[in-house]
């Protein structure tokens, strides 16, 4: 694994389903983007390499992929992912925003039974590490409450309650194991309210670098 080095600076928005990653980091690239700077919004499983494909499809499939393929495929889909989007947006010295990294990786297929600790040796190989990761927090009752309601699709297989309580578990882990790393944001409050947070940590952190 190494560190990114470039003139970029690397931020990941991670946070079990329904804790708004998508909304807020799609706010925050229009929010720095105003102020001047050269942010960009990517997200993970990418909608373009085959690998990020096959899982999206799995997303609402009757039955969920093997656990140790699924973590193969995110595995593949962040290499590309780096390659074609991250990296050479770094090197051009972008902000860039992902909507769930390899944290999300740890969280979920940890979930489901796989050593949290062995998916996050691997991902360490061959994965950046960013600047700074920004932790949804969300009251696993309220995460279902918000799905339910906000998507026609309604809750997925990876949105079971008693699944989305590990996820959470393993997140707060990691925010403890790297504190230095993690950010968390309490998202139980409205949108606006927890936007306007992010903003001024973002700005203070972009400012002291």
């Amino acid at each position: 694994m190494s560190e990114t080095s470039s003139s970029g600076v690397f931020i990941c928005f991670e946070g079990i389903d329904g804790s708004g990653k998508t909304t807020h980091s799609r706010l925050i690239v229009g929010y720095l983007s105003a102020l001047g700077f050269d942010a960009v919004y990517t997200t993970e499983p990418t909608r373009y390499s085959l690998p990020g494909r096959k899982l999206r499809e799995s997303f609402f499939a009757p039955e969920r992929l093997p656990v140790e393929d699924e973590f193969h495929l995110f595995l593949e889909d962040r290499k590309i992912h780096l390659k074609d989007e991250v990296i050479p947006q770094l090197e051009d010295g972008k902000i860039v925003i992902t909507d769930r990294y390899y944290f999300s990786s740890v969280a979920y297929q940890g979930s489901r039974g796989l050593d949290w600790q062995y998916i996050l040796e691997e991902n360490l190989k061959v994965s950046l590490v960013p600047n700074l990761v920004l932790l949804l927090d969300l009251n696993v009752d309220e995460a279902i409450s918000r799905i339910a309601t906000e998507r026609e699709e309604g809750v997925n297989t990876f949105e079971k309650k008693e699944s989305l309580q590990r996820v959470r578990e393993i997140y707060l882990n990691l925010a403890e194991k790297y504190p230095d790393l993690f950010h968390i944001f309490d998202v139980n409050k409205p949108i606006q309210e927890v936007q306007e947070e992010m903003q001024d940590f973002i700005v203070k952190f972009l400012s002291n670098r």
